[in-house]
């Protein structure tokens, strides 16, 4: 039986936080306020972290409770001061070099460009992803807010490997990175490779000083880039909030969007002590 002192805890936010359904309408696309309460008392308490494929300029308003926000699957982590004052940056860290980002910025946007005007993507809506220096780091391809997310979905994603193809072959070669997902209505398009594995270590050793390593780090996502996260926390919780989604999870336990802020509340009143009572009536 599982025993663990939860010293941190990180989270996902599109889907795990926030429904997939419901992030891109601007009425509902907060955190729900019982989450909210429950995830602003545990960060009085223990640290609480965003490891998202969102950037800065998204999460800072929706995370007041996040000490670490790290953004575009690691590429761009921040620091934030103690969320109990006025929230400022104490350290932003860049996971590549800034020229890097630079060179690759134009291909993003030519992308971008690409899809914009095709005539078969025209319901398509595209979000880009700055740092907080304004360079452009990443796409979001999104077609969740369409009634049939399948056919359109095999079409994006045959169109973007020929165009990342395409630029990879160019007189100035720019090898981007695409992360897709087997049943989510979106794509991602980084200026470099990444992934949530890669963030997770970097918040832990940001944390160090306070005592936080991965096996007491409770680990919550919905989708197959977090699995590199999950495969280094020592607690990792599977959330599911769409029925049309059934992605393959490597999380050890798995819960329903509507009882996670029951859990976490739980969880704080036994003195962040995880244990498998704690969840296993509700395994889904």
């Amino acid at each position: 039986m599982m025993r663990q002192r939860v010293q941190a805890i990180m989270s996902d936010f599109d889907g795990t936080l926030v429904p997939t359904a419901k992030v891109k309408d601007p009425k509902t696309n907060a955190i729900p306020n019982e989450l909210e309460a429950v995830l602003m008392k545990a960060s009085t308490e223990i640290p609480i972290c965003v490891i998202s494929s969102k950037d800065f300029e998204f999460l800072k308003k929706k995370t007041s409770f996040a000490q670490v926000l790290s953004c575009m699957m690691g590429i761009e982590t921040i620091i934030m001061t103690n969320p109990e004052s006025p929230r400022t940056i104490k350290k932003s860290l860049l996971k590549i070099d800034r020229t890097i980002i630079q060179e690759n910025s134009k291909a993003l946007q030519d992308i971008a460009e690409e899809i914009t005007s095709n005539k078969d993507f025209s319901n398509v809506t595209i979000e880009y992803k700055h740092t907080t220096n304004g360079m452009l780091a990443g796409l979001t391809v999104d077609w969740r807010h369409l009634s049939d997310w399948s056919y359109l979905g095999e079409a994006m994603r045959h169109y973007i490997a020929r165009t990342t193809t395409t630029l990879r072959k160019a007189p100035v070669p720019a090898d981007v990175y695409v992360q897709e997902y087997s049943t989510h209505p979106f794509l991602d398009i980084y200026c470099t490779e990444c992934n949530k594995g890669q963030a997770f270590d970097i918040v832990v050793s940001e944390l160090a000083d306070v005592g936080v390593e991965s096996s007491g780090v409770l680990y919550l996502g919905d989708s197959e880039n977090d699995n590199p996260a999950f495969r280094k926390a020592g607690i990792s919780i599977g959330i599911h909030s769409d029925s049309r989604l059934n992605p393959k999870l490597d999380s050890s336990y798995f819960l329903g969007y509507r009882d996670l802020p029951s859990f976490l509340m739980k969880l704080t009143e036994n003195d962040y002590l995880f244990t498998d009572e704690l969840i296993m009536d509700r395994k889904i």
